[in-house]
């Protein structure tokens, strides 16, 4: 007895002398192991690999799983409080003992993975278990990411910094992800411009895209592109934040503070607790839509899956139709008017309007063929119907409907505007969807009207609260949010109901409920979301309409919401604000409340930092793309700075110059122009002194 008690005592002093190295060198590996797992399955996932070497990969991957459930124990074993330990890696102790759980009946010859694939009805075992891997690892690294965050606390700079950084962050993830060769359909990937332009269009949740998304990107680049979208509607930070807390982890100062700026808390008291409830409910908003969309899309409405382009193939048929041109081109050789050439024959008689001086001095027959192509719309002729290669094709099945709604409820209450429809809602059949179209509305407003809003609203205990004390009503942020936001939603559905009721394009021949769910969901989407269910060319439109839609896109959406534009309150305090100078009031009030001036400056400051960036952009752009019409220009300026995401269709026809300063206007437009001026300016040290009164005129 006493001799097991001496060997207790002395592994305990083994574990005690070694805690610090053991625990220095795990720190090492698990980051080690972390980014190695992390760097595997994006190459496998990335890139175009053979089957034989994605199971070496994924043979990989399981070796470095099974070094986490190592460090998982090892941690354990070296615990001063283990109930504790277990306690705070609840998580991981999930993964680990659901591992051991797989593993074991592995080792008595039953594949429980392989029952689970047939419960659930799946066709593709390997696919199956691929994406299986592929979630444990992604839950790994969001855990190591969110126990990472904590360090933030240790990193000097302001909050506001540590946020536009965030997003400067996953901007260029997001970029390097699209750029892989397996996230477009067409061979090489995506170039950097493209995808950069893409990344921060997603990551800002604006909807601007310079190609097809539907038919662009594969499955796996369209979940990307999702992502993108989820993290950067909330912040990164606050995803970051929000595991945290699950991971019973302290959230640090400049974390809440980072957190007080997004979703417009009134303290940070306030902020981690309103975090949790933003989250959760936001998962569920988007969950609830996403049954709503799928019932509601109509019967003529069809989906389609991204095909991958075989460049072999495209070589193929490439030499097919060449080969097929000299054939049609040789025919009646014997007639008049023949060219030949050492390896062909062209007749110059059948070939119409084509340049006979160049096709003369021309070499040989492929060099003559190019001339007959870029002269005579005949040629090159297409290839069979069956062989046309296509980037896309209709497959109206369960679980791309379930994926169609899930991608549109998403982009939805994020605001993005992001459709998987080659045309978006102005598809054929998604434009007579109309049930889809409130649906979709309706999940909009509810993303556009602020985290906070929809915490004081939804929230079970604040709605339990006001129903045991009536008297006890919404917040003056609340307030604001909602009533300006019937206010433009109503105003603008009247506007667009008159203003386009003789347009071919929009409600000329609609029944009055038609025109009416038109007008609403335009006026819902233009605010901040970049859907649209018609044609939003600058011929198409009314000059008032065109008007219209610049302001509404402007304003833009509640504070603290995934929306863009100035804000309601802004303009609304700004409104109040010039309302009490013309009438000689001293003070700002709003719903027998005083506004301090703090507030009001800081209205005037984003009113005007905006107005002097678009003012200098629109500027530039008409410098650098002298070709377009100043007001498609002047559209998508305003579009990309209020995060809206509508076009006019030119989006993918502006030169690189044009794209980079659009890149720069949804980043500037996401962060929020003040934001951005504080965090790149430094603070006043002293407010002690006073310079002497000056008079200026003014008006």
């Amino acid at each position: 007895m006493i001799n097991r008690q001496r060997t207790i005592e002395r592994i305990n002093e083994i574990i005690y002398n070694s805690r610090e190295r053991i625990y220095g060198i795990l720190k090492i590996t698990n980051t080690i192991t972390l980014f190695v797992a992390l760097g595997a399955l994006i190459y496998s996932l990335g890139f175009d690999l053979e089957s034989d070497e994605i199971s070496r990969v994924f043979g990989w991957l399981e070796v470095l799983i099974v070094i986490f459930i190592l460090d998982y124990f090892v941690r354990l074993v070296y615990a001063q409080n283990r109930p504790e330990y277990i306690r705070e890696k609840i998580l991981e102790g999930f993964l680990v003992g659901f591992s051991l759980f797989i593993g074991f009946f592995s080792l008595l010859g039953v594949d429980i993975s392989y029952y689970v694939f047939l419960l659930l009805g799946l066709s593709d075992f390997r696919l199956f278990y691929e994406s299986f891997v592929a979630l444990y690892i992604i839950t790994l690294t969001m855990i190591g990411f969110a126990r990472a965050s904590q360090l933030l606390a240790a990193i000097k700079i302001k909050p506001a910094t540590t946020f536009i950084a965030s997003f400067i962050l996953l901007i260029l993830i997001g970029t390097f992800l699209l750029m892989m060769p397996a996230m477009t359909t067409e061979p090489g990937g995506m170039p950097f411009l493209g995808a950069l332009f893409i990344s921060t269009s997603a990551s800002c949740v604006t909807g601007l895209s310079t190609v097809t998304v539907s038919s662009y990107f594969t499955l796996k680049g369209q979940l990307v592109i999702l992502f993108l979208l989820q993290l950067g509607g909330i912040g990164i930070v606050s995803f970051a934040t929000f595991f945290a807390t699950f991971l019973s982890q302290g959230v640090g100062m400049k974390q809440q503070a980072i957190i007080q700026d997004v979703l417009s808390t009134e303290n940070l008291s306030s902020a981690r607790k309103t975090l949790q409830q933003v989250v959760l409910l936001t998962f569920g908003i988007e969950f609830i839509g996403a049954i709503a969309l799928f019932f509601s899309w109509g019967e003529n409405v069809n989906f389609t899956t991204p095909v991958r382009i075989d460049p072999d193939r495209v070589e193929m048929l490439a030499a097919e139709i060449k080969e097929r041109s000299e054939d049609t081109l040789n025919v009646g050789a014997q007639q008049k008017g023949l060219v030949t050439y050492t390896d062909g024959t062209i007749d110059l008689e059948e070939q119409g309007d084509v340049n006979e001086e160049e096709l003369v001095s021309a070499e040989d027959a492929d060099q003559a063929i190019e001339v007959l192509m870029a002269g005579s719309e005949q040629y090159p002729l297409p290839p069979p119907e069956e062989e046309v290669l296509e980037s896309s094709r209709v497959s109206n099945t369960l679980t791309n409907k379930i994926y169609y709604s899930i991608f549109h409820s998403v982009s939805a209450f994020c605001n993005a505007g992001f459709s998987l429809f080659p045309n978006g809602l102005a598809e054929a059949g998604v434009d007579t969807s109309y049930v889809a179209h409130l649906v979709l509305a309706f999940v909009i407003i509810f993303g556009s009207l602020g985290f906070t809003t929809i915490q004081d609203v939804f929230s079970p205990r604040k709605m339990r609260e006001r129903v045991k004390m009536p008297w006890k009503g919404w917040s003056m942020g609340t307030k604001i949010s909602v009533n300006m936001t019937i206010l433009f939603v109503v105003g603008g559905t009247v506007l667009l109901f008159f203003l386009e009721q003789d347009n071919d394009f929009w409600l000329k021949g609609k029944t009055t409920y038609e025109s009416i769910v038109i007008s609403f969901f335009q006026s819902v989407t233009t605010r901040t979301a970049g859907f649209n269910t018609v044609s939003l060319a600058i011929r198409d439109m009314s000059q008032p309409t065109y008007i219209l839609f610049l302001f509404l896109m402007f304003v833009g959406a509640a504070s603290g919401s995934t929306g863009g534009g100035i804000k309601t309150s802004t303009f609304l305090l700004l409104a109040v604000s010039a309302l009490a100078s013309i009438r000689g009031k001293k003070t700002v009030e709003l719903g027998n409340r005083s506004i301090a001036n703090d507030t009001i400056n800081r209205a005037f400051s984003i009113v005007a930092f905006a107005i002097t960036y678009n003012t200098i952009c629109i500027f530039v752009l008409s410098i650098v793309q002298p070709n377009v019409d100043i007001r498609e220009l002047f559209f998508e300026l305003i579009s990309a700075f209020a995060t809206v995401g509508l076009s006019t269709g030119i989006t993918g026809a502006l030169n690189e110059y044009s794209q980079a300063i659009l890149i720069v206007t949804m980043y500037v437009g996401r962060v929020g122009t003040l934001t951005l001026a504080l965090a790149l300016s430094k603070k006043v040290l002293s407010n002690s002194y006073q310079y002497p009164a000056a008079h200026v005129m003014v008006g």
